[in-house]
C-alpha cells in the first residue's frame, strides 16, 4: 500500500485545520492510513487507533496485535497500550505535545472521548473532524482502482459460473454457498458484504438474507455479491430467471435495465450524486413506477462496500474522476418480486467506465 501519499494528503488537511495530531478510530480509515488489517469488533472491541502528526505517525495496539502491527504497519511506531485505548492514545499525544487534536466523532465511544479530555486536560482542544479521512478515501488512487478491478473480475467470474448451475428446487441459500466458495476459488480474499440470493416475493426485499425457499421457473432471482481482493470490495447484481418470463416480468426488468443505461450514459464529472441519481429515477418514474424505486442510484465502493460519495436524491455532492461507484437502479413490488441491475464503474474525465463484465440480460434454460 502507498501509505506515504496517503498520510502526506491527510497532512495537508490537518495544517489546513490548524490541527496537531488527528486520532484515528474507524476500522477502514486505519487500514487505508496504515495497512493494518487487526481484527475488530464493533462497536467496543477494536484492534488498534492511528495516532498522526506532522511529523510522527504510531499505531496503538495491544501485544496481541503487535506483531502483525510490526508486519504491516510499514513506516508506523507500534505503542503497545497497557489500559484502555483512549489512555494509551492521550500518552502518544502528550508525548507528541499535541494540543489541538482532531477526532473521528462518527467512529469513537463517547466514553474514549471523555477519557480522552479528562487525561490530557483543559490544555488539550478535541476537534471533530466529521468524514475528512472518508472523504480522502474516496477519491481513488490508480493502485487502488487496480485492486478494485481485479476484485470485480472475480466477482464475474464467480457469478457466471455459478449461474450455469441454477435449477429449479436449489435453495436460496445453496445458491448462495455455492457463490461464496466460487468467489474464493476464483481468487477472492473473502466477501464483501454477505451474499443475497432473493428470489420471487423475496426480490421485493432490496436487502435480504436467503432462506431455505426454493427457486422456481419464470420468477424473478435477484443476486448481489462481491469479493474483496487487497482490502478492496466489488459489487454486483443481476436478476435472472429461470426459463420463460412473464409479461410482467419482462416489462419491470426492460424498464429498470433503460434506467441502468441513461445513467450509465449520462453520468459525468462536475454532476452531483442528485443529477446521478435522477438519470435513472425519471426514466422509472416515467413509466409508472416512481414510488417502487425505493433507494438510491448508488454508492461509492472502496475498502468498504458502501462509502462516498452517494448518487441519492439528497447528494450535492459532485462526482469526480476517481470516485468509484455503483450504478444500480432497481423495482421493488410486495408481494411479487422485485428487478435490480448493478454495475460497478470508474468516474473518468469524460464519464462513467463500467468495469462491470457480466451480461446484464441472461437467459438461463427452466429445467
Amino acid at each position: 500500500m502507498k501509505t506515504e501519499m496517503r498520510l502526506a494528503r491527510l497532512r495537508e488537511r490537518l495544517r489546513e485545520q490548524e490541527l496537531d495530531a488527528i486520532v484515528i478510530t474507524h476500522p477502514s480509515n486505519r487500514f487505508w492510513l496504515s495497512g493494518f488489517t487487526g481484527e475488530d469488533i464493533p462497536p467496543n472491541e477494536s484492534a488498534g487507533h492511528l495516532v498522526i502528526s506532522q511529523d510522527e505517525a504510531i499505531l496503538v495496539t495491544s501485544r496481541l496485535n503487535s506483531a502483525l502491527a510490526h508486519q504491516e504497519a510499514h513506516g508506523y511506531r507500534i505503542f503497545d497500550r497497557e489500559r484502555d485505548f483512549a489512555r494509551g492514545d492521550a500518552t502518544v499525544l502528550r508525548e507528541l505535545g499535541a494540543r489541538r487534536i482532531g477526532f473521528e466523532d462518527r467512529a469513537i465511544l463517547f466514553r474514549d472521548v471523555r477519557v480522552l479530555q479528562e487525561t490530557l486536560g483543559a490544555d488539550a482542544e478535541l476537534v471533530p473532524v466529521g468524514t475528512l479521512v472518508d472523504d480522502l478515501r474516496a477519491l481513488k488512487m490508480p493502485d487502488e482502482i487496480e485492486w478494485i478491478k481485479q476484485a470485480q473480475a472475480i466477482t464475474d467470474t464467480a457469478l457466471q459460473a455459478v449461474l450455469t448451475e441454477l435449477r429449479p428446487g436449489l435453495t436460496e441459500r445453496e445458491v448462495a454457498l455455492r457463490l461464496e466458495r466460487a468467489l474464493v476459488e476464483a481468487g477472492a480474499d473473502g466477501t464483501a458484504f454477505p451474499i443475497a440470493v432473493a428470489s420471487g416475493p423475496h426480490a421485493a426485499l432490496p436487502h435480504y438474507r436467503p432462506t431455505q425457499r426454493p427457486i422456481a421457473v419464470g420468477e424473478p432471482i435477484v443476486i448481489d455479491l462481491g469479493a474483496v481482493v487487497g482490502g478492496y470490495c466489488a459489487d454486483l447484481t443481476r436478476t435472472v430467471w429461470l426459463g420463460q418470463a412473464d409479461n410482467q416480468l419482462e416489462q419491470i426488468f426492460t424498464v429498470v435495465l433503460e434506467a441502468l443505461e441513461a445513467a450509465e450514459r449520462g453520468i459525468r464529472p462536475g454532476m452531483t450524486g442528485r443529477e446521478a441519481d435522477a438519470l435513472a429515477r425519471e426514466v422509472i418514474t416515467r413509466a409508472g413506477y416512481g414510488d417502487a424505486f425505493t433507494h438510491s442510484l448508488g454508492h461509492g465502493v472502496g475498502v468498504r462496500v458502501h462509502e462516498a460519495p452517494s448518487l441519492s436524491p439528497a447528494s450535492e455532492q459532485a462526482l469526480e474522476p476517481g470516485h468509484v461507484v455503483t450504478i444500480e437502479p432497481g423495482i421493488y413490488l410486495p408481494g411479487w418480486g422485485g428487478v435490480r441491475i448493478e454495475d460497478l464503474a470508474v468516474i473518468r474525465e469524460y464519464g462513467a467506465d463500467v468495469l462491470t463484465q457480466t451480461p446484464k440480460r441472461i437467459s438461463l434454460p427452466g429445467g
